[in-house]
């Protein structure tokens, strides 16, 4: 059980391009959001002294962790997990949660329809989320 509440992405000027929040934490949404908003200013701290992608754990607190990552870009992901099952999770598997997003994300940027920079509207986002949903319950 992976315990997803929310998979967010932003641009470089902390635009929100993507944001998506697991229907089961729907009641908890402007929490959810102040919690992703405080680890975008620890993306911001990390990202300049990161030698990869993947930044790891941002913040926790009791109800939820998250982790960060950003791309070549400049677009920063932010993963929210339940604090209760993230903690068996390991950092391998996190990782491997990013990888496929970013796969996703890609894809969507690869549209000649789609605009950088501005918010996304993607079939592969969507399902990528319904399926990493329906596996963390």
């Amino acid at each position: 059980m992976l315990g997803v509440v929310g998979f967010f992405i932003y641009g470089k000027e902390n635009i929100r391009l993507f944001d998506s929040v697991n229907p089961r934490y729907a009641q908890q949404l402007l929490e959810i959001e102040m919690f992703t908003f405080c680890s975008l200013d620890i993306v911001d701290e990390k990202a300049t002294k990161a030698s990869e992608m993947f930044l790891g754990q941002l913040y926790n607190d009791q109800k939820w962790r998250s982790f960060g990552f950003v791309t070549n870009t400049g677009v920063r992901m932010i993963l929210v997990l339940d604090a209760t099952s993230a903690a068996s999770l390991k950092d391998q598997e996190i990782r491997l949660i990013f990888k496929r997003f970013h796969g996703h994300y890609c894809n969507t940027i690869s549209n000649p329809f789609y605009e950088i920079g501005t918010p996304m509207q993607s079939k592969w986002l969507d399902e990528g989320i319904r399926d990493l949903y329906s596996t963390s319950d």
